[in-house]
């Protein structure tokens, strides 16, 4: 259990970073139809794990880190509380690191051997070098559970159902190395004619389109039809940025909310019309993208 503010802190930071890693690492590794390129990119993401298990074990046992200090039954915390504390970091750690190992060898089980295929006892024993404990803090039912192999599905079904369920953060503008200024001048156009909040900084702007995770929503400040009507084009019409699979809305109510601060309705956005007197000049402004 947390005990402390530092604990809580890394408590959630390690869980979260470990479930988005897992999640990334299955879809790049199944991400390939050949098989031999699969398993090769399996073995190299478990070998990678291993390595990590072994430092962690390794400074573990150089710092002391065991976990009769952070065991609150029986500890009186004699070591000092940053030593307990760094002590639950890196055991946590240790066990997030053990998670993500069974996690990505379960979803990819038909591709090892019976002998590369690791139990928790076997990473214990023959990774981490420590006896296998009574309480690992593991539990079966969160591994997820594997069909069994004469009616396993195709990897790239499987990776297809990851990627259904997994919704993008931003958009990723497909030009963005060949013509980099196309979106400072879109940016420049939408502030030139109020579409967005002036204090909107370009940085942000840029992460809107960068396809990956943004650090802050843009404030449309223009009305929700014309926030309709400047996604459609960029998304629908022009097909300047990549195929969401029909998350369009969705992502795009995560990049920009109202200029009062509030979240888009994703269900009534999409169902907007065309603005009357301000479309051509979006469209104008979009077509910067080119």
């Amino acid at each position: 259990r947390c005990f402390n503010s530092k604990t809580k802190y890394y408590h959630k930071l390690i869980i979260n970073e470990a479930g988005n890693y897992c999640k990334q690492m299955i879809e790049l590794i199944g991400s390939s139809e050949e098989i031999c390129i699969v398993k090769y990119s399996l073995c190299r993401t478990l070998k990678k794990l291993k390595m990590l298990l072994r430092e962690a074990a390794s400074l573990i046992k150089a710092k002391d880190y065991e976990l009769k200090y952070i065991n609150p039954y029986q500890s009186n915390f004699d070591a000092g509380r940053d030593h307990t504390t760094n002590t639950y970091i890196i055991q946590l750690l240790k066990t997030a690191l053990l998670k993500i190992y069974l996690e990505i060898q379960e979803v990819f089980k038909s591709h090892l051997s019976y002998e590369d295929y690791m139990e928790i006892e076997d990473l214990y024993l023959q990774v981490l070098s420590e006896p296998i404990p009574a309480e690992t803090f593991l539990k079966r039912h969160s591994i997820p559970e594997v069909v069994p192999a004469e009616v396993k599905p195709d990897i790239a079904e499987t990776v297809k159902v990851i990627r259904a369920h997994t919704i993008p953060e931003s958009f990723r503008f497909d030009r963005l190395c060949t013509n980099p200024d196309a979106l400072n001048d879109l940016f420049d156009s939408l502030l030139l004619h109020l579409f967005i909040a002036q204090r909107s900084s370009i940085r942000d702007f840029k992460k809107i389109f960068s396809g990956k995770e943004i650090t802050g929503p843009i404030r449309w400040t223009g009305n929700s039809s014309e926030f309709y009507w400047f996604i459609y084009l960029i998304y629908n019409k022009y097909k300047f940025v990549e195929d969401l699979k029909q998350q369009q809305w969705k992502v795009a109510c995560h990049c920009f909310v109202q200029g009062n601060g509030t979240r888009f309705d994703v269900s009534k956005i999409r169902n907007l019309k065309k603005p009357r007197l301000t479309a051509a000049v979006i469209e104008k402004a979009v077509r910067l993208l080119k």
